[in-house]
C-alpha cells in the first residue's frame, strides 16, 4: 500500500476522531470556567471538522478532482464553517470590555468590527475566486460606473470609517474618558466604525467620526478633574480673610473629592478677583457649580464682604472734614437687636445687663444657605452658636459612615459649646435644613461670663454634660437625658 495513502487513512481514521475528542474536552473545561473560547472550540469541532474530513476523503482517497461540482460544494461548506468558527474565535480572543479574562485582548470596538470583517471578506474572496474561479477584477471593471455612484453615495460613511481608524491610531481619547469638543461635553461610551457614543448627565448622543476628527478635543481623562468658580470682592476685604472663607464653601458637598483651593486671580480697578478650584467627577459638576454659587451669596452675608457694583458705588461722605483715606462701607448695625435678643434667651437669665452687653458687643449674625455646614465634626468651633432664624440638624457619623442624628436644631437652640475648651473639636456636624441665621458668640466671651458668674457657669457646664450624653446615645450608648434647670426651677428651653 502506498505510504501516503496509509498516512491519510491514519489521519482520517485516528487523527480526526482524536482531535475531535481533545477539542470536546477542552471546550467542556472552558465551559465550566464560563470562558467564551468554549463556543469557538465547539464550533470548530462540530461545524469545521466534518466537512473538512469529507473534503479530504474525496480528494485524497477517492481522487475526486478539485473542479468537480460536488468537491467545490463541500469545499465551500468547509470555508463557510471556517467563517462561523473564525468569528467565534475572534469574539472570544478580542473584547471591547474593560474587564478582560485570561487570553482575551482589549481592543477598541472599531478594531473588533474590522477584525470580524477581515475574516468574512478574506474567506469570502477565497470562496469566490479560489473555489469557484469567479474573477472579481473583471466583475469590478464591468460595474465600474455603478461602483463610482455607490462610492459617491457612501462618501460620508467611508469618511467616517477612515476617520474612525485615524482616531484609533492617534488615540486622542479612550473609552471612559471625559472629553470636550465644539461646546459639548461627555464621557466616551463606545466607538464604532461610524460614530462615537458620548454619555453626559441626562442624555446620550452619537457624534460621527468625521466630525470628531475635525474638532479640537480636550481630554480630561477618566478620573476627577479640577473646576472653578470666580468671585470678586472689594479691596477693603483682605485676601487673608477671603481665601480661607472661599475654601470653606466646598465643605459638606459629597461630590467634591478634595479640599477647596482658592487663590487671587487678578487685581482690577475696583476689586480683587478670586478663583475657587475644586476637584470632582465632571458629570457631577452641573449641580455642584450652582450649589457653590448659591453658597457664595450667604458667604458674603456671613463675613460682611463687599461685592463692588459693576458700574459705580455711591458713598455719602462729609467732605467738610476732608476726604478720608479709606472710604467707609455701609454696615448694618444690629448690636442693639443682638443685646435685646440675648436678654430674651433662658440661657442668659442669670447674667446681668452689663454681662449681656459684653456678649452682644462681640457677637455676630451669620447667614447660611440650605445644606451648608455650620459646624463640622472633628473641627474646632468658632464659638457658641444660637439658632436665630430657621432650623438645622446636628448629627455624627458612626463607624460605618452612616449619619446618626443627635439633635434637631430649632429656634433659639444653642450648639457649638465645645469651643470653650481649648484644643477640643466638635463631636457633631450641624447643617442648615433651610436658610438660617445664627448668632455666634466668641468662645472667649463665654469663658469670661462663666468666670464672672458662678450660676451661669453651673448651668452652662450642666448643659455641656447633657449634650455629651446625647452624643453617647447617638453612638448607641443609651442614657436618660433630662434638660437642665435654672435657679427658678424652670427648665432651660433647649430641645434635647
Amino acid at each position: 500500500m502506498d505510504k501516503s495513502l496509509l498516512g491519510w487513512l491514519l489521519l482520517l481514521g485516528l487523527g480526526f476522531p482524536l482531535f475531535g475528542i481533545l477539542l470536546g474536552e477542552a471546550a467542556s473545561r472552558l465551559e465550566r470556567e464560563q470562558h467564551p473560547l468554549a463556543v469557538g472550540l465547539r464550533q470548530v469541532r462540530e461545524y469545521l471538522l466534518p466537512p473538512l474530513a469529507v473534503l479530504l476523503v474525496m480528494r485524497q482517497l477517492l481522487n475526486v478532482a478539485g473542479k468537480d461540482s460536488w468537491a467545490r460544494f463541500v469545499e465551500t461548506l468547509t470555508w463557510v464553517a471556517l467563517i462561523v468558527a473564525g468569528l467565534s474565535l475572534v469574539n472570544a480572543l478580542l473584547t471591547t470590555k474593560k474587564e478582560t479574562i485570561k487570553w482575551q485582548i482589549h481592543v477598541p470596538n472599531l478594531f473588533f468590527q474590522v477584525a470580524r470583517a477581515v475574516v468574512i471578506l478574506a474567506i469570502g474572496y477565497h470562496i469566490l475566486n479560489g473555489v469557484w474561479d469567479i474573477s472579481l477584477s473583471g466583475l469590478g471593471s464591468s460595474v465600474g460606473i455603478a461602483s463610482a455612484v455607490i462610492a459617491l453615495a457612501l462618501q460620508d460613511t467611508l469618511s467616517n470609517l477612515v476617520s474612525g481608524l485615524l482616531l484609533l491610531f492617534a488615540k486622542p481619547f479612550r473609552t471612559g474618558d471625559w472629553i470636550e469638543f465644539d461646546g459639548k461635553q461627555g464621557r466616551v461610551f463606545e466607538q464604532n466604525w461610524w460614530s462615537v457614543t458620548i454619555a453626559s448627565p441626562g442624555k446620550t448622543f452619537n457624534v460621527p467620526n468625521g466630525v470628531l476628527s475635525k474638532a479640537s478635543i480636550i481630554n480630561y481623562g477618566q478620573g476627577a478633574i479640577w473646576k472653578n468658580i470666580s468671585a470678586s470682592f472689594s479691596y477693603d476685604d483682605s485676601p487673608n480673610q477671603v481665601i480661607p472663607a472661599l475654601n470653606s464653601l466646598v465643605e459638606g458637598i459629597d461630590a467634591i473629592e478634595d479640599e477647596g483651593l482658592a487663590q487671587v486671580s487678578s487685581y482690577g480697578d475696583s476689586c480683587i478677583t478670586y478663583d475657587l478650584y475644586y476637584k470632582l467627577l465632571p458629570e457631577k459638576n452641573f449641580g455642584v457649580s450652582g450649589q457653590l454659587k448659591s453658597r457664595l451669596y450667604y458667604l458674603t452675608q456671613r463675613y460682611g464682604f463687599t461685592v463692588p457694583y459693576p458700574i459705580a458705588v455711591q458713598y455719602d461722605v462729609d467732605t467738610k472734614e476732608g476726604v478720608p483715606s479709606r472710604i467707609p462701607q455701609v454696615l448694618e448695625n444690629r448690636q442693639e437687636e443682638l443685646a435685646t435678643y440675648l436678654r430674651s434667651l433662658p440661657y442668659f437669665l442669670t447674667l446681668n445687663d452689663n454681662q449681656i452687653e459684653k456678649l452682644a458687643q462681640r457677637a455676630r449674625f451669620k447667614s447660611y444657605g440650605q445644606g451648608e455646614l455650620i459646624i463640622q465634626e472633628g473641627k474646632e468651633d468658632e464659638g457658641l452658636y444660637i439658632m436665630f432664624k430657621g432650623t438645622g440638624e446636628a448629627y455624627l457619623k458612626d463607624e460605618k459612615g452612616d449619619r446618626k442624628v443627635v439633635d434637631e436644631l430649632e429656634l433659639n437652640e444653642a450648639f457649638g459649646e465645645m469651643a470653650i475648651f481649648p484644643g477640643e473639636v466638635s463631636p457633631v456636624t450641624a447643617i442648615a435644613r433651610e436658610d438660617v441665621e445664627v448668632v455666634v458668640i466668641p468662645a472667649e466671651k463665654i469663658v469670661e461670663a462663666i468666670e464672672s458668674n458662678h450660676k451661669f457657669a453651673s448651668e452652662f457646664l450642666q448643659y455641656i454634660e447633657e449634650r455629651k450624653k446625647m452624643v453617647l446615645v447617638a453612638k448607641g450608648i443609651k442614657e436618660d437625658v433630662k434638660p437642665p434647670s435654672n435657679n427658678n426651677g424652670s427648665r432651660v428651653q433647649v430641645r434635647r
